[in-house]
């Protein structure tokens, strides 16, 4: 489905202004940036799998979601957890792979609806926004090699990131259309604006777990107890201390020695790379060809704006108020300076034949008429070898090395093919024998972090016949090789490595308990009269007290804020009690003594804009929830365990 950009790839960037999206709204885009994270997540096309394509994981109204889309989707989601600081320790496999499963069976129930709606996104919207994506750009400019860097690292070809982004912009679309049939009532806009004005006059006691730890104890056969139900919390991971070769590009460097006359030799046979290309700046007037203006009367339009320039009306002028160019027409046309395959054909080739001011006559492309003119030149230029001295050499340098690490490298591989050990290879090659110490298959540091490494190193041939392994490609510029040194079976550990850590949850657990029992003994007393500076005494704690406080009050623990919040308006003269268990396992006492409402009256003005804002994302987002879940509950699916 690739269009002609595909094959002329920056060619009609001059264009790419007028094919922008032009879906509006914050809670359109706040709707279709989830979906496309969802995308970044979880397309498809990123690793390359053995898994035969047939077998499935579920079926979606007779469409079926494959192991090798599951498998996909699970270490995409995996490399970003792990890219976020999670220990690969922490991520829950089963929990992983479910989520995983229920996004792809949402994802796929959307793009059923999506084509059943007939929702499409063309190429030319789709190329546009490709080469007007910034990370994709050098110097302001759609640089197709940094496209296919960028795509490349993450997993995708061209064709599949195109698909990617076609279905997650008619995603958008269908976003954008469950928003705009969201509504909101006006008695809806006073309550919310009320609620989110209201004030309370909150004050808490707090219970200080820590301080209750003497007050419990924690026998031995609780701890025994604890270790007997919970050992596969306390399995040792298997582990391997891996010996390596390390053989860098960079450290071979220094090592490197050339004269000049190499050097000159050198430059000659590179003398084209290193010279810089005529780039001519042009401004254009385009008038399209669409289905409301034919080519008869595009011309005619163009021959009129042409007729003025040659009686000497300003370019300038002309392009702002006739060129449907919206991206340089405000410039004046201009397109900026650009190199040899720039643009498309018909139109290089006159800009190539036109002086510096010089305009030309109509010019048919695809995108319409153009009438071009050329703003300035900067012509060839070829560096000579003392001014590029610097750079030649470091190429010169690196080229060398090139050469001498991939002599080395083979010969590493061949020593560590014969060797026992590390010592003769490090010796022969002057390398550095290193360590990792001990580290498990999943481990996140350093070497031990790379796959290929790991897949080495717990591999039979290296593991258990205890040789060395091949050459390992860390990238082409880095390759190692390794062995281990010594191997740990995954064992439990015993209850004297554990039984500290096991005592000190379980009294936490417990002063916790007593914490939250405490809490409600003076919940109770407050209850039935008793006054509140009297309940204070009594456990040895004083009241902190907040006036007219807000929700989400700055200062205010959370789930003391929220439990405040949740407590029923009391009477005149008393007082509504609560009680909360904090994230840190202390308890508080909640008492609110007054409680004040703001007008129903509508808001005005930027507060009403922002409330407006904010209750459309809350509506918008649960509409797209309905609308999920109802696919969900008409849709024929069906998973296989």
């Amino acid at each position: 489905m690739a269009s002609e950009w595909w094959n002329k790839l920056t060619r009609n960037e001059m264009a790419i202004q007028r094919m922008r999206d032009k879906s509006d709204g914050i809670v359109a885009k706040i709707i279709v940036g989830l979906i496309i994270v969802v995308f970044a997540l979880f397309g498809f096309g990123s690793i390359t799998t053995f898994l035969a394509p047939v077998a499935k994981v579920a079926n979606v109204n007779g469409t079926d979601i494959s192991q090798q889309a599951m498998e996909i989707a699970v270490e995409r989601n995996r490399r970003i957890m792990l890219a976020q600081n999670v220990a690969p320790g922490d991520i829950d496999e089963d929990a992983l792979r479910g989520d995983v499963l229920k996004t792809l069976v949402e994802r796929e129930l959307l793009a059923q609806q999506a084509q059943a709606l007939d929702l499409e996104f063309s190429d030319s919207a789709l190329d546009a926004e490709i080469v007007t994506t910034e990370v994709f750009q050098t110097d302001g400019v759609f640089d197709s090699q940094q496209f296919q860097r960028v795509i490349s690292s993450v997993g995708y070809t061209p064709t599949s990131y195109r698909e990617e982004m076609r279905l997650g912009n008619e995603f958008g679309q269908l976003a954008s259309a469950i928003h705009g049939s969201s509504f909101l009532t006006r008695p809806a806009v006073q309550r919310t604006n009320s609620l989110g004005q209201q004030t309370r006059d909150i004050a808490y006691l707090r219970v200080d777990v820590d301080q209750l730890r003497d007050q419990v104890v924690v026998e031995e056969g609780e701890v025994q107890a604890y270790y007997d139900a919970n050992t596969q919390e306390y399995v040792s991971e298997e582990t391997v201390d891996i010996e390596y070769l390390e053989l860098r590009l960079k450290n071979l460097l220094p090592e490197v020695e050339f004269d000049e006359s190499e050097l000159v030799a050198f430059f000659d046979d590179t003398r084209d790379i290193y010279t810089e290309s005529e780039r001519r700046k042009a401004a254009h007037i385009l008038i399209e060809i669409t289905d409301e203006v034919s080519e008869a009367a595009a011309k005619e339009s163009v021959d009129a704006i042409y007729a003025r320039i040659v009686n000497g009306e300003d370019f300038a002028a002309l392009a702002k108020e006739f060129s449907n160019d919206p991206g340089s027409a405000e410039k004046g046309g201009d397109l900026g300076f650009g190199e040899a395959g720039t643009y498309v054909e018909e139109f290089e080739t006159v800009l190539n034949a036109l002086s510096i001011s010089q305009v030309s006559k109509p010019v048919l492309t695809e995108f319409g008429y153009h009438i071009i003119k050329v703003l300035d030149v900067e012509e060839e230029k070829a560096p000579t070898l003392d001014e590029i001295r610097t750079r030649i050499e470091k190429d010169f340098r690196e080229s060398l090395a090139e050469d001498i690490f991939v002599t080395k490298s083979a010969r590493l591989d061949e020593l560590a093919f014969e060797s026992q050990d590390l010592a003769d290879p490090a010796a022969d090659l002057d390398l550095e024998i290193k360590t990792t110490g001990h580290v498990s298959r999943k481990a996140d540091l350093g070497i031990a972090a790379i796959p290929a490494v790991m897949d080495a190193a717990f591999s039979a041939d290296v593991l258990l016949d205890g040789n060395n392994s091949s050459v390992i490609e860390i990238n082409s510029n880095n390759h190692v090789v390794v062995r281990v040194k010594e191997h740990s079976v995954s064992e439990v550990r015993p209850i004297e490595a554990v039984s500290m850590n096991i005592r000190d949850e379980l009294s936490k657990e417990k002063a916790t308990k007593l914490a939250e029992s405490q809490a409600q003994e003076m919940v109770n007393m407050l209850e039935t009269g008793s006054i509140t500076r009297y309940v204070a005494d009594q456990y040895g704690l004083t009241w902190e007290v907040t006036g007219e406080a807000r929700r989400n009050h700055a200062g205010m623990d959370m789930a003391i804020n929220r439990e405040a919040f949740s407590l029923p308006k009391p009477q005149t003269g008393n007082k509504s009690v609560g009680y909360a268990v904090l994230a840190d396992g202390d308890a508080a006492v909640i008492s609110v003594t007054n409680v004040r409402n703001k007008s129903n009256d509508e808001p005005g003005g930027a507060e009403q804009a922002s409330l407006l804002r904010v209750l459309g994302v809350r509506q918008g987002s649960m509409d797209f929830q309905d609308f999920q879940e109802s696919l969900n509950k008409t849709a024929d699916i069906s998973k296989v365990n």
